[in-house]
């Protein structure tokens, strides 16, 4: 009996990329959406985990809430640079004739640590506008909140296919 633990199958090395590949594609969603500042003319978008209550906002609050994201230093140029250099580590590394685990946890450590740090901007900007609202604020936010969270992403929003008739229940 062997006492090195077997090998990962090459089929584990391509879910781990597919997995720090979609966690990317969120990241730069919600990079984009703070940076950009949305649509214009329309909903601001954020962070997928934090979608319905960036959603739930109002108007003011959700710009409040992309401005300190903004200006929280969390999604800098130079980290969607080291994003892409960290993927093609990644692919390099799974590529090689020699799988290096070392190098391939490094990367995607350093890429679980931005998407942390951006993940972590999200909660303190979200809990500082509820903590800044009065109660009647907040429980308009819950009741907008709980609709979100009924009616999924698109709700409300006139990009999804939703009339005006729709939004003001007539």
């Amino acid at each position: 009996m062997s006492d090195t633990p077997p090998k990962p199958r090459n089929w584990t090395k391509r879910l781990l990329v597919a997995s720090l590949a979609l966690n990317l594609l969120v990241a730069g969603v919600l990079a984009g959406a703070v940076l950009s500042g949305g649509p214009k003319g329309g909903l601001q978008r954020f962070n997928l985990t934090a979608g319905p209550l960036t959603r739930a906002m109002d108007g003011p609050r959700r710009e409040a809430l992309r401005d300190a994201l903004r200006d929280s230093g969390a999604f800098r140029a130079s980290d969607r640079r080291n994003i892409r250099a960290d993927m093609t580590v990644l692919i390099e590394t799974v590529r090689s004739d020699t799988f290096d685990e070392a190098a391939f946890r490094a990367a995607l450590m350093r890429q679980r640590d931005r998407l942390q740090a951006g993940q972590a901007a999200v909660i303190e900007a979200v809990a500082a506008q509820i903590q800044d609202m009065s109660r009647e604020e907040r429980e308009a936010f819950a009741d907008r909140l709980e609709n979100q969270l009924r009616r999924g992403p698109g709700a409300g929003r006139p990009d999804r296919g939703e009339t005006s008739d729709q939004r003001s229940g007539g």
